[in-house]
């Protein structure tokens, strides 16, 4: 992989990496990927690797704008949101600075356009889901691992029915039941969507045969 890049000069604080290769000139598709609760950019960098072994993308990861409390005094990681289902107003704070950071990307690398994917793991799942559908402009793919739809003031999903959706789940998850990831398709199938939907045997993390049905998804709506 090639070095990654901490900045700080957009909406939220990013890690950039290109593990194919690259540099701010290369019309390389974007992937932003969002990382869980109490975790931030660098854990979930981690993965960029794997995805990117067919293809060649450009992969941002921000840090979530919340520090992550857990107990008074004591700050690890970040948050999107408070509490689950999410708290309103922490939600929409952190809807608003993803919606301004893709349009800051698309700004940054407009040869990108048509091939931007949102990401995201457990809370940043629930993200992806919940600013994906909310682009000016509809993104070539998004995925939600180990997260959920947030059901409350839902955006018009049937307004971008084509929307190239991926749900990725654990049965032995114990942090996010599988039951929410069925759910989830449930209410993205009632509107019109039918997203690709895989259970593997695993509790709330990644294994490599979930990154590979991941990476075949971000390969057929990059490329």
């Amino acid at each position: 992989m090639t070095g990654i890049h901490r900045k700080t000069d957009l909406a939220l604080n990013y890690l950039e990496t290109t593990p194919g290769g690259g540099d701010d000139s290369a019309e390389l598709p974007l992937v932003i990927g969002l990382h869980g609760r109490g975790s931030n950019a660098q854990d979930l960098a981690a993965i960029a690797g794997a995805l990117d072994m067919r293809h060649h993308y450009r992969f941002i990861f921000p840090d979530a704008p919340r520090p992550f409390e857990p107990y008074p005094g004591k700050i690890w990681g970040f948050s999107w949101f408070d509490s689950w289902p999410p708290r309103k107003e922490s939600l929409i704070k952190s809807r608003a600075s993803l919606l301004t950071l893709i349009d800051e990307l698309q700004q940054r690398y407009p040869t990108t356009a048509g091939r931007i994917a949102l990401i995201g793991f457990s809370q940043g799942g629930l993200m992806s889901l919940d600013v994906g559908f909310r682009t000016k402009e509809p993104l070539a793919a998004i995925v939600c691992m180990s997260g959920a739809i947030h059901e409350e003031e839902l955006p018009d999903l049937r307004a971008r029915h084509d929307q190239k959706v991926m749900i990725v789940h654990g049965t032995a998850d114990n942090v996010i039941p599988v039951k929410a990831a069925r759910r989830t398709r449930l209410v993205l199938q009632e509107h019109g969507i039918d997203p690709v939907y895989e259970e593997f045997d695993m509790g709330h993390f990644v294994i490599e045969e979930s990154m590979e049905a991941v990476a075949n998804f971000l390969g057929d709506g990059l490329e």
